[in-house]
This record gives structure tokens, C-alpha cells and sequence, in this order.
């Protein structure tokens, strides 16, 4: 399917959206997966471990964002909500399908997260003003053209920087959440099969 952008947004193209850069990350952490299962690689499963924790909170960004706006503050997404024609089916196969993805992959079929929290903080302020340049290298703002949300367009720079600051906070809180959530999340599902084997035995 290939949607046509409006004219305030064509110049700048589809990699100007979060959604689809995440998207095209999270494939990526889909099959790096895919081959250390095939392959039985150490290389490739400590790899995974190690892109996974960006990828899952690119997606709960994109997903914690767009959702709400979505449904109650679409004017916020869009300057015209009227020309929204996105279907459901599609809206949630690109805005929620890949989080819920990554995250039954997270809790039910690896292992605990490796990567340290000084590290994850560095790969989101890495990321964050990554595509901050982005935005400011495709969005001719002089030439008419407008960010890709509505709630970047805010007036001036400074703001912009404080809504990207807001936006890679939520990114390493929820990076930390994800850690206790597992581990709160396996210690009872280990403690659960342990009573089981004991009453089995």
C-alpha cells in the first residue's frame, strides 16, 4: 500500500515518520532473531539481546504516543483530522502489532535483558538527537513544508528540544520499567512451575 503524503509533508517523505524508521528497527531485531534461532549462534542471541531493548521502546514511543492522540487529540496528529482515511486494520498492524510483538518475545522467549542502563541512556539520547537531525535535514520549514506531528510544531527550537527531551525520558524510564516487569514477571512464573513440579513429585 503506498499513501500519498500532502503537500506540506511530500518533501519530506515516509523516513520522516518515527513509525516507520521503528518499524523498519524492529524488523531488523525480528530477524536477527529469526537466524540465531536457525543458526544456533551466541553471536547473533547476545546481538538480539542487545538491539532488542531500543527497538521495544522505539515502539512503546511510537505505540504510548500515538494512541492516545489517535483517539482523543487527533488535531494533535494531524492539522487537518477530517483527511484522516488510515484504515484500522492497517493502523494497528503498523501502531500496535509491533510492540505487542516485541513484547511477548521479551517476556516469554528470551532471557533477561543484558545491555547496562548507562548504555541504554546513550543509545536514547543517541537515537533521539539522531532523529531530531533527521527532521531538521527533510523538513524545509522556510519552503511551507511542516513536521510530521503536529505537536513538534511548536514555534521555536527550544520547545522542539524540550518535546524531544520529554520523548527520550519516556523512552529510558520505560526501558527500566521493562527490566522490573520481566523480573517480577519470570520470578513468579519460575516459582509457579517450581510448586508444580512439587506437588508432582
Amino acid at each position: 500500500m503506498k499513501t500519498e503524503l500532502p503537500a506540506h509533508l511530500a518533501k519530506g517523505g515516509h523516513w520522516q515518520f518515527l513509525t516507520n524508521l521503528s518499524l523498519v528497527y524492529s524488523l531488523v531485531v525480528f530477524v536477527v532473531g529469526f537466524f540465531a534461532h536457525l543458526l544456533k549462534s551466541n553471536y547473533l542471541f547476545h546481538l538480539k539481546n542487545t538491539i532488542h531493548p531500543i527497538g521495544l521502546a522505539l515502539e512503546t514511543i511510537v505505540a504510548g504516543v500515538y494512541w492516545p492522540l489517535r483517539l482523543f487529540f487527533l488535531h494533535l496528529l494531524l492539522k487537518d483530522p477530517s483527511k484522516f482515511k488510515l484504515a484500522l486494520s492497517t493502523d494497528l498492524c503498523i501502531h500496535l502489532m509491533p510492540v505487542v510483538s516485541l513484547l511477548i518475545d521479551y517476556l516469554v522467549f528470551m532471557p533477561k535483558w543484558t545491555i547496562r542502563n548507562e548504555t541504554a541512556l546513550m543509545l536514547v539520547i543517541f537515537l533521539t538527537t539522531g532523529y531530531w537531525a533527521l527532521l531538521k535535514k527533510l523538513v524545509d520549514i522556510e519552503s511551507g513544508a511542516q513536521y510530521p506531528y503536529a505537536f513538534l510544531d511548536v514555534g521555536s527550537e527550544e520547545k522542539r528540544a524540550l518535546v524531544f527531551a520529554v520523548v527520550g525520558t519516556v523512552a529510558f524510564c520505560q526501558f527500566i520499567f521493562m527490566k522490573r516487569v520481566y523480573e517480577w514477571i519470570v520470578k513468579e512464573t519460575i516459582n509457579v512451575d517450581e510448586q508444580i513440579d512439587k506437588k508432582m513429585i
